[in-house]
């Protein structure tokens, strides 16, 4: 093969494109052939690319989000793990003269367990 054959068919082939990218381009060809039928037919295709949104504010910005975030860790960090658990802190808090809020609150809050007046 000669050096001309050889650029003859490299210039040849450079029209020519790699099988995903034709696979791109007949898809995107099919999407805009049925949203042209789509509008043909009268129907309006929405602007946003989520179908059904509503363009409202977002949600991850706003501080709704944020209170609804902090509102589910309170409610799950407030509910005993069981009922079992819950009688028995109700009990050692009455027995050590606390509420049962309040040693939950030091549980939480320090991560131990409270107990009595440490005596020295």
């Amino acid at each position: 093969m000669s050096l001309a054959d050889i650029q003859a068919r490299a210039m040849s082939k450079m029209g020519r494109t790699a099988p995903g990218a034709r696979k791109g381009y007949f898809a995107a060809a099919d999407k805009a052939r049925r949203n042209a039928n789509l509008k043909a037919d009268g129907y309006v295709i929405p602007f946003s690319e989520w179908m059904g949104h509503n363009n409202g504010p977002d949600w991850f910005a706003s501080e709704l989000y944020l209170e609804y975030c902090w509102t589910k860790a309170h409610a799950k960090a407030w509910a005993p793990p069981s009922q079992e658990i819950g009688i028995r802190r109700a009990r050692k808090a009455e027995a050590i003269g606390m509420s049962y809020r309040d040693y939950v609150l030091e549980i939480l809050e320090h991560g131990r367990y409270p107990q009595g007046e440490t005596q020295q």
